[in-house]
């Protein structure tokens, strides 16, 4: 059951109508109910993975709060029996693979370089590493999260929850489930008591959401997604215009297809009154890295600065030490993404960006016409395009199925060949026909969203900008919307991309 398929638009009003006709203890068992019934429709045995973790992160975070703070030592042990079980977890089911491949590589390496150093001519047999068949549970990356913050915040003097179920149901809240946002529980539990009450502006509001996800999903995502599969496998067959179309294709398709998520997410979740945190904030009009990284995946980048970069010291340290803490911790991002290398070199491209974009502020704050120069409308239009050019390079890493297929891409793109071993009229017009399609119905549904009044009558007066398009323009755009989905869908629904983290 994803989001874009036909069991979830039958799912949820389901799930909507019983939640607003029940209250108190009946209201959040359906909350937990539901959401195990939703996680566990795609394999039933991670539903009892996901309620082990869900019920000793509990107990732990208990017994750390009932544990008085001058045993430093007993809370510590609890903590890191936590951290060590979730983290444990992840690792055994996303990167045990990994580390054996790589273990058993370095190994093979190591005993033919020894065996040639010590004169020995006979072939050295490659021991093959043993490969477990382990399925990944999806949202694993995301729930983990949010448990390590939960038993940490509670170690540094946060409340824990007293209700299971309460917990319960932010560990495995169907919304935010599978890909995020990743939630702070003391925020989602205040909203889950609080609910917002039902109202025909809610209702409006979580409509808007969920067909704008929709339309991102299913109507530009996928098509992009199938256009461009091929040059991203075999970028070697494909000329430097080829790649350089399929990458910036894959640019505005993982946009369409994570922030399309969040946009369901968040609609779901608000048609049950609660509203999640926003992911995106226009992530592609960035000045810089920095300003890219504070847009885009809102969510993980704040985890990560609270759990990751802060604890290594952030920039409270000398300046190569803080070099590295921003290095480590985009290698930290790249390598949540995926066991692969191909996903650490992300990272690691991500945390030299970054090192770089702080020298060049100290460089802007220092010569004062260039810094003044740079905030100019040219000067930060300028620092968009250069911020957008490194994105789409280093997502081109992203893409690649591996670190080999990411070499010819970049290679692909650098090289500027111009013969293609494929034809690609296809690639070419398709990708440029749903980019464009994306691009303005991004544009005319941010600026209805964040600058309503630029649409003059057509709106009304309200507190919040997605409310006050006018009934009529409401439904209009839906149907609009609901037409152009049903004309560009694929014929069967494709997998968002971050259900594979």
């Amino acid at each position: 059951m994803i989001f874009s398929s036909l069991q979830y638009l039958i799912f949820l009003p389901i799930v909507v109508l019983l939640y607003w006709r029940t209250k108190g203890g009946t209201r959040l068992a359906l909350v937990v109910l539901s959401s195990y019934i939703f996680y566990m429709s795609w394999f039933p045995i991670y539903g009892l993975l996901l309620f082990g973790l869900t019920l000793v992160s509990w107990l732990l975070a208990l017994g750390i709060e009932r544990i008085a703070p001058e045993f430093k030592q007993r809370r510590r042990a609890l903590l890191t029996g936590g951290l060590l079980l979730n983290l444990g977890c992840l690792c055994y089911y996303k990167y045990t693979n990994f580390i054996l491949i790589n273990l058993f590589q370095l190994f093979n390496w190591s005993h033919q370089s020894i065996t040639k150093l010590i004169g020995g001519t006979a072939a050295v047999d490659a021991v093959q590493a043993p490969i477990l068949k382990v399925l990944l549970p999806l949202g694993i990356s995301f729930f983990v999260f949010e448990f390590v913050h939960y038993i940490v915040d509670v170690y540094r003097g946060s409340k824990p929850v007293k209700s299971f179920m309460e917990f319960a149901a932010f560990a495995s809240f169907f919304p935010s489930q599978i890909a995020g946002p990743i939630k702070r529980y003391q925020d989602f539990n205040e909203r889950l008591r609080q609910p917002e009450p039902w109202s025909s502006n809610l209702f409006f509001e979580a409509m808007t959401l969920i067909m704008q996800g929709l339309f991102k999903k299913v109507a530009i995502a996928d098509p992009i997604g199938l256009l461009i599969h091929g040059a991203f496998t075999r970028g070697h067959l494909f000329s430097s215009v080829d790649v350089v179309i399929a990458t910036v294709g894959f640019v505005a398709q993982v946009y369409c297809d994570f922030s399309g998520y969040t946009d369901i997410g968040r609609g779901s979740a608000l048609l049950l009154g609660i509203r999640l945190p926003e992911n995106f904030n226009l992530p592609y009009l960035s000045h810089d890295l920095a300003d890219f990284w504070r847009r885009w995946h809102m969510s993980l980048g704040a985890w990560l600065r609270d759990y990751v970069y802060i604890p290594l010291g952030g920039s409270r340290t000398a300046r190569f030490l803080n070099m590295r803490n921003l290095f480590l911790t985009m290698v930290a991002c790249g390598l949540w993404h995926g066991a692969s290398w191909h996903y650490i070199v992300f990272g690691a491209m991500q945390g030299l960006g970054l090192i770089v974009n702080r020298e060049w502020k100290s460089v802007l704050q220092s010569v004062k016409p260039l810094g003044a120069a740079m905030e100019t409308t040219a000067g930060r239009w300028f620092g968009t395009f250069f911020t957008m050019a490194f994105i789409t390079i280093s997502f081109a890493v992203f893409r690649a199925p591996d670190m080999p297929h990411a070499i010819d891409l970049l290679g692909s793109i650098f090289t500027g060949h111009s013969e293609s071993a494929m034809s690609l009229p296809v690639l070419r017009s398709g990708v440029l026909q749903f980019t464009g399609i994306y691009a303005m119905f991004w544009l005319i549904s941010e600026l209805a969203n964040r600058k309503p009044e630029i649409f003059g009558s057509l709106v009304n007066a309200g507190d919040n900008p997605i409310l006050r398009f006018s009934a009529p323009l409401r439904f209009a755009s839906w149907t609009a919307a609901i037409m152009l989905t049903l004309a560009a869908r694929p014929t069967d629904a494709v997998p968002f991309v971050y259900f594979q983290f």
